[in-house]
């Protein structure tokens, strides 16, 4: 999770002077001033809006903007409404099918479910389904918004990791789908994955994207993550929102350049106090609750990490997640960070692809004897770890 900067709302520090008592005098007090000034004004910020939104970007105005931007036009074409669930929320949702070439030239297969991560939208998959190695066109694929962020419901919170987990298999399910391959990145990736503890009947696949679950140590949080979690004025953040604080956070993942429609997608869903609050819900519960349930996850699992993934780095994150995991294969992807699905589309794609089409090797469900004159194995020797 990689959010925007809040520093906005910090109060001003207390700050020496070193020209004197009388003027460090006068100093303290016009910066205790600002600070009682800025508290009342968020204050008085934060009545305003919760008595009446002020500053929050509506639902339809942040989806009408989120879709007329031009990296997102074939999702304009594609996007559908689905539901209510029984929560009463609709599921927002983009098909694009295979091609009729692919159709006519292999058997069909399960879709992909794409499911992005926080606070985004599903236009984050816009490089690996139109970009180099285009998954679009080559498998069934539908990617979802989630519950709480962009262009979806964000009016019914609170927005826990179990609540968006339970939305991702509810949207599954009302779309009529069954043995998906489900891919998610960052929170996204935990959604799926609690989803697919929970209902593994509608996940044959799995795909985690440099994903959260674990517990994290208080130093190995993000600046930006630590302010959201511990400031009292947190959930105001969405009153001071810009799009160069969202950049600020994002650029760092790009190697200091995010695109410029990206960084304005992310910001328009910002603009949504449904958004921001759910963005802060799902901070605040980020606490590994759910990691022990890893390894009841039984269906084939793909990790793809980024190497220089700064929020969750794969030498300790990725590793252990292959740990637990027991049917899963850990691809670390050299050069990426925390989004290897936009910064290098073309393998994602590759890997993906390979591992969404390969037939699942059985199990045997009972151990298979060895026969005495082959002996035991050696002592000190590791087993080999089950792949399906």
């Amino acid at each position: 999770m990689c959010p925007p900067n809040v520093s906005a709302m910090r109060p001003p520090s207390l700050l020496r002077t070193s020209s004197g008592s009388h003027h460090a005098g006068r100093a303290l007090f016009r910066v205790l001033l600002s600070a009682f000034l800025a508290l009342c004004l968020l204050a008085a910020a934060g009545a305003v809006a919760v008595a009446g939104g002020c500053g929050s970007l509506p639902t339809e105005s942040v989806r009408s903007a989120t879709l007329d931007l031009s990296k997102n036009s074939r999702f304009a074409e594609s996007i559908g409404s689905h539901g209510p669930l029984a929560s009463g929320d609709e599921v927002l949702a983009a098909h694009f099918p295979r091609s009729e070439e692919r159709a006519a030239a292999s058997p069909p297969r399960p879709p992909l479910v794409l499911v992005h991560g926080t606070p985004d939208t599903m236009g984050a998959w816009e490089p690996l389904l139109f970009g180099p190695g285009s998954l679009a066109g080559q498998e069934d694929v539908w990617t979802i918004e989630v519950v709480g962020h962009g262009m979806a419901d964000a009016d019914r919170g609170p927005y826990p990791f179990q609540r968006c987990a339970d939305f991702v298999a509810a949207a599954i399910e009302v779309l009529g789908l069954e043995g998906v391959t489900l891919v998610g990145n960052s929170y996204g990736a935990e959604f799926c994955w609690r989803a697919a503890v929970d209902r593994p009947d509608l996940v044959g696949k799995l795909v985690l994207i440099d994903s959260s679950g674990l517990p994290r140590a208080e130093d190995e949080f993000l600046s930006e993550e630590v302010k959201m979690r511990e400031w009292s004025v947190a959930r105001l953040g969405y009153l001071v929102n810009s799009e160069l604080r969202v950049a600020f956070a994002l650029d760092p993942h790009f190697d200091g350049a995010a695109d410029p429609e990206r960084v304005r997608e992310v910001f328009l869903g910002l603009q949504n106090r449904g958004n921001w609050n759910a963005m802060i819900d799902l901070v605040r519960d980020e606490n590994g609750a759910r990691a022990a349930d890893l390894a009841r996850l039984e269906m084939p699992t793909l990790l793809l990490w980024g190497e220089f993934d700064q929020a969750y780095p794969p030498a300790t994150f990725g590793r252990t997640f292959e740990e637990r995991i027991p049917s899963a294969r850990l691809v670390v992807l050299e050069g990426a960070g925390h989004y290897p699905h936009e910064q290098d589309p073309a393998r994602v794609a590759e890997e993906l692809l390979a591992f969404h089409r390969e037939a699942p090797v059985e199990v045997p469900a009972e151990p298979v004897e060895v026969p005495a004159e082959m002996g035991s194995r050696p002592s000190g020797s590791a087993d080999t770890k089950k792949r399906r």
